[in-house]
């Protein structure tokens, strides 16, 4: 079986193909360079490869040239997709920017050439719709095929033995994937303005396509909109806590932390907060204390799962004012390196808030491991209402 990922460039495409790469056996061509089309190969072992948008080559030359059994249209939003694709050195390379979005389009808007559209934010909030896909195509991968354990080298070495001077006529990498992983934060469903606001004109259907999506996915892809004044939690957090293990109590400036049933792994590491549920469906609670209320009035933030093993860990996100009286909660459940945007919104009416953190195992998970939730970018902010 021969699959084809066709995308823009800086659409997250290449983090797609190196899942599909995992699939043992396989051969794997994961972020061919621009100037390349895809190959003509000579082999009965299964292929995965991903070329970009541009106007060197027509995705119907990489489909002759490649002879795809499926080829999947992988596609971002395009103002985030564009400004991330604006401040790289290959922006303009075979064909304007501008250009590129425009054959976009057009694939997009004809409906041939492909079999599939699969949107990269599915990817970050979501990984089960990857694996879903896969299982649709007939390209069966596990949850561990999100952990990227087979090395660029290993896809190289396959290649090169399955495929005797592939290397000496086709240029590929492995994108950014290996060395910043999956990027959580680079969903922004920005709005066009400024050097994008051509975009709407110039890609109707992608936008029409993104409209639709956000209306059906509804919680899953909420972001909250700007806030008129942020303040981050991160520097009171990490004075709390330390470089050490997280304490049961901690006291910093007037801020205060309560840690209750804690479990092992939890920790403060750089990529945030981890907490990790006790067993029994015991709730691992963190609590920081004495935070300024007015004039904010939401807590902002995300929680993801680290692990694509876990099966399942309830979360919940409380903000209390004086005695523990509920303020306002956000409350959902995640597995397998799913993510959620965490959004509680409370009135401003006291000067100092709490907010507690608490994990434990969903109901019907019985076993801890690999259940571990990591909190980023925590917030307090000033909405207009």
């Amino acid at each position: 079986m021969r699959v084809l990922l066709y995308g823009m460039q800086s659409s997250g495409a290449s983090a797609l193909a190196l899942a599909l790469a995992q699939k043992p056996d396989s051969l794997a061509f994961v972020d061919i360079w621009n100037m390349f089309a895809a190959p003509e190969l000579e082999t009965d072992r299964e292929v995965v490869a991903k070329v970009v948008v541009t106007t060197a080559f027509s995705l119907e030359v990489h489909r002759r040239r490649f002879r795809p059994d499926v080829t999947v249209l992988v596609v971002r939003h395009p103002v985030d997709n564009y400004y991330s694709l604006l401040g790289k050195t290959y922006a303009n390379e075979s064909g304007l920017i501008d250009e590129k979005f425009a054959i976009l389009e057009k694939v997009l808007k004809s409906r041939k050439g492909f079999d599939h559209v699969f949107f990269y934010e599915d990817f970050v909030f979501s990984p089960q719709s990857l694996i879903g896909l896969c299982d649709r195509m007939g390209w069966p991968i596990t949850w561990d095929a999100l952990l990227f354990r087979r090395t660029q080298r290993e896809i190289q070495r396959s290649n090169a033995a399955a495929c005797p001077g592939i290397h000496g006529r086709l240029k590929y990498g492995a994108g950014n994937v290996y060395d910043r992983g999956l990027l959580r934060d680079r969903v922004k469903f920005s709005e066009p303005g400024g050097k994008t606001s051509h975009l709407p004109m110039q890609c109707p259907s992608l936008f029409a396509r993104y409209s639709a999506a956000r209306a059906d996915r509804g919680a899953l892809w909420h972001l909250p909109p700007r806030a008129l004044l942020t303040c981050s939690l991160e520097t009171v957090v990490r004075a709390l806590i330390g470089s050490r293990a997280i304490p049961r109590r901690s006291e910093h400036a007037g801020y205060r932390l309560t840690f209750a049933e804690a479990a092992p792994l939890c920790r403060l590491d750089e990529a945030g907060l981890v907490l990790c549920p006790g067993d029994h469906q015991r709730d691992t609670r963190l609590t920081i204390s004495g935070l300024p209320g007015r004039p904010f009035n939401r807590i902002g933030g995300t929680a993801y799962m680290l692990h694509p093993r876990a099966l399942g860990t309830h979360i919940a996100v409380r903000v209390e004012g004086e005695g523990g009286y509920c303020l306002g909660e956000h409350a959902f459940t995640l597995g397998h390196s799913a993510m959620r945007t965490i959004d509680v919104a409370f009135e401003p009416q006291v000067s100092q808030v709490g907010l507690t953190l608490s994990v434990r195992l969903a109901d019907d998970v019985n076993i801890a491991a690999d259940a571990e939730v990591c909190f980023q970018d925590l917030r307090l902010e000033q909405m207009v209402k």
